[in-house]
């Protein structure tokens, strides 16, 4: 099983703390379409756009920022929790 957890208004939008799927050696765009099936509010548009992560976010499998790596084609395997953060807010 992988671990999505959600974060900040992420969190608060799609009303749920975590959610598990029994995926392995898939992308992280895999894992977020599968999420976003699995959800019953929309999301998804909130941290990707156009096939690039939207300014600001934050998504880490076991600690490690995506950025870091190979961004949404990051490799996930069984056992992986990913944390995703919406962009930040503010004024």
């Amino acid at each position: 099983m992988i671990t999505i957890k959600f974060y900040s208004l992420l969190r608060l939008l799609v009303k749920v703390e975590q959610v598990e799927l029994a995926l392995d050696n898939v992308t992280i765009s895999q894992v977020l379409a599968e999420v976003q099936k699995k959800v019953n509010t929309p999301f998804l548009h909130k941290l990707v756009q156009g096939g690039s992560l939207i300014t600001g976010t934050v998504i880490l499998i076991n600690g490690r920022n995506i950025h870091h790596l190979h961004k949404l084609d990051s490799l996930v395997k069984r056992g992986d929790e990913i944390s995703l953060f919406p962009p930040g807010g503010g004024g």
